[in-house]
């Protein structure tokens, strides 16, 4: 059963692909909203909420997907000194059957989802504001087939306050 949703998984990515590029399909998206304003003390840290949105009709994989073939969406943060990323937590997905996962449920994330990342500022941090970049990289589908992975762009800025 698991070698038939392996195989399934593969052609639905296959058929994917090929129909992702041909002009006049649907296109996947995924949206950032924009971030609230982010402050910290020196030594100090901030929970920021990151906000998305995921395009009607589709889903992406959880950052924990159900099987080892199916690509999970992960956050990469990239911060310069003073300021650090010490934590990304994601929401759990939510089990959904799809007609192609043959009764086998998928860890996915549709609608509206938060992905929570810790930033900490350096005890030695002086006051300024500091950006931080990254991408979110995922795997968009609908309920028939899978299109290619894709990364969108994540930026906000921490502002650093005097101690």
């Amino acid at each position: 059963m698991k070698l038939l949703l392996r195989f399934a998984c593969i052609a639905l990515l296959l058929i994917g692909i090929s129909m992702a590029q041909e002009p006049g399909h649907k296109v996947p998206s995924v949206e950032l909203a924009p971030v609230g304003k982010v402050q910290v003390k020196p030594g100090g840290s901030a929970a920021v909420p990151l906000d998305f949105r995921v395009g009607s009709e589709f889903h992406i994989n959880s950052n924990h997907p159900h099987s080892e073939l199916l690509i999970p969406t992960v956050l990469k943060l990239n911060s310069g000194a003073p300021i650090a990323i010490v934590g990304v937590k994601y929401p759990a997905g939510e089990d959904v059957a799809f007609a192609f996962s043959q009764g086998e449920k998928l860890s996915v994330y549709s609608g509206d989802f938060s992905i929570v990342a810790t930033v900490k500022a350096a005890p030695t941090a002086t006051g300024g504001t500091y950006p931080v970049e990254g991408e979110l990289h995922f795997q968009a589908c609908d309920r028939s087939a899978c299109y290619p992975p894709k990364s969108i762009p994540v930026k906000f800025s921490v502002m650093v306050a005097g101690k």
